[in-house]
């Protein structure tokens, strides 16, 4: 049987719940349109797509009809005398998702502010202010988006003075923008919270309430002040945590709790249940008076992140060499190395060569991908060598808040004071030696 025979003889459509029998296995799920006549597809209780060959289907068994998700019409926002004021700005990202029954995917809400009042929990929290943004997924944000979420926050913190900001994103690329936030937003005196959802909010097992009532929770009683992330703690539904905007990164690609602190422990967590908030780290930036929001906001746009790996060729690395990048970070292994070794491959000592003539027009970064633990170039020949070359390490950045640092100090300072202030801890980017704390996440 075809697709079209198959839904004629069962009496089954999209949006149906339905269970489908093959010789040996059983699938249910919402019945999904398919692509072509020869596939049944559903969506599983998992919340993942799969598709059904129609030539192996013996049954299909109609369990209930599915209504297609509609995003519920904007309640009135009832403003509450005494509690504080949260502005809520939204880019867009699975918090904000439904399912797409024209596809079978995940896509972003028409009008995402709407999500905000089907948690009228926040309402007993703070006064709500909700404003759209941006609509897209995090993994199209650019240097420009950036700009503009900085620019909203300044023109926020000005016009409505509120007692913080939560930022609405997608997961995929969170750290990113978490980190050029904390860099353009100079003397940021309220705190500024970025949110997200692993899970869309028409799923059962989505965390996009849980995560934005704590972030909120978090807001109206903190003293905490700067860029922050309020994510799942683990897989239940019992705690969040508030991680730093610059050592944070997505360390999975689809459980609730895929952000983690990188050579730190989180800021603080907030228990869902009793919104009971434990600060974990005593050294956090809190709010001074007289303290004014600076905005620097400009970021090079040639500068690149690129992975090193094992036969890694010479031309790979002189295409940012020949295109004059002004910034450049080596994502490299270990202790901070790249191939430049002779023994064993004399192709590898050419690209210390191109690494010399990057340096003398570039600022050019060294990062791990070891993430955990701190880059160490003068252990091994080959990290002195880099260094004599003029290679700057990254000290314990993670590769993405490097990238993002050394674009915007180019974008707002010259060659010369780059190459000083990346290495320097301007943002909590770089963990102090001394602090022993910022490594009890290593196991």
């Amino acid at each position: 049987m075809d697709l079209s025979e198959i839904k004629e003889k069962f009496s089954v459509k999209e949006s149906d719940e339905i269970k489908v029998f093959t010789e040996n296995e059983e699938y249910t799920g919402i019945m999904l349109p398919s692509q072509n006549n020869k596939t049944l597809t559903i969506k599983m209780k998992s919340g993942y797509n799969i598709g059904i060959a129609s030539r192996r289907i013996t049954k299909v068994e109609k369990l209930g009809e599915t209504e297609k998700v509609e995003i519920q019409k904007t309640k009135k926002i009832i403003k509450v005398e005494g509690l504080p004021l949260i502005s809520i700005l939204n880019t867009g990202g699975t918090i904000a998702s439904r399912i797409d029954y024209r596809t079978g995917a995940v896509s972003p809400a028409i009008e995402q502010e709407k999500l905000i009042t089907n948690i009228p929990e926040l309402m007993e929290i703070a006064n709500i202010e909700t404003k759209m943004i941006s609509e897209m997924f995090s993994e199209d944000m650019t240097f420009e988006n950036y700009k503009n979420i900085a620019e909203e926050i300044e023109k926020e913190i000005k016009e409505n003075k509120p007692k913080g900001i939560i930022i609405g994103h997608g997961t995929d690329t969170m750290h990113y923008t978490a980190a050029a936030l904390s860099f353009m937003l100079e003397d940021l005196n309220i705190p500024v919270i970025l949110v997200g959802s692993q899970r869309s909010s028409d799923r059962g097992s989505s965390d996009a309430a849980m995560n934005l009532i704590c972030a909120a929770e978090f807001i109206a009683r903190t003293d905490f002040t700067g860029i922050g992330l309020c994510m799942h703690e683990s897989s239940a539904d019992d705690n969040c945590v508030i991680l730093s905007g610059t050592k944070s990164r997505k360390m999975h690609s689809s459980r609730r709790d895929a952000f983690k602190s990188i050579n730190e422990i989180p800021i603080a967590e907030i228990n869902f249940e009793s919104r009971k908030i434990t600060y974990l780290k005593e050294n956090y930036s809190r709010k001074e008076q007289g303290k004014e929001l600076k905005l620097k906001k400009e970021l090079e746009e040639k500068t690149a992140l690129i992975k090193i790996h094992p036969n890694i060729s010479t031309e790979t690395l002189k295409f940012y060499e020949k295109e004059n990048f002004k910034g450049i970070v080596l994502e490299g292994t270990g202790l901070g190395h790249i191939p430049i070794g002779s023994k064993g491959n004399e192709k590898n000592k050419k690209n210390l060569e191109v690494i010399k003539k990057m340096t003398e027009k570039s600022v050019v970064v060294m990062a791990s991908q070891a993430f955990y633990g701190r880059i160490n170039m003068n252990v091994y020949s080959t990290g002195k060598d880099l260094l004599n070359a003029g290679v700057i390490s990254a000290e314990d950045m993670t590769p993405e808040t490097a990238f993002i640092k050394l674009a915007w100090l180019l974008g707002n300072y010259s060659q010369e004071e780059t190459k000083k202030l990346i290495g320097q801890n301007l943002r909590g980017e770089i963990t102090e030696r001394s602090d022993k704390r910022g490594f009890e996440v290593i196991k």
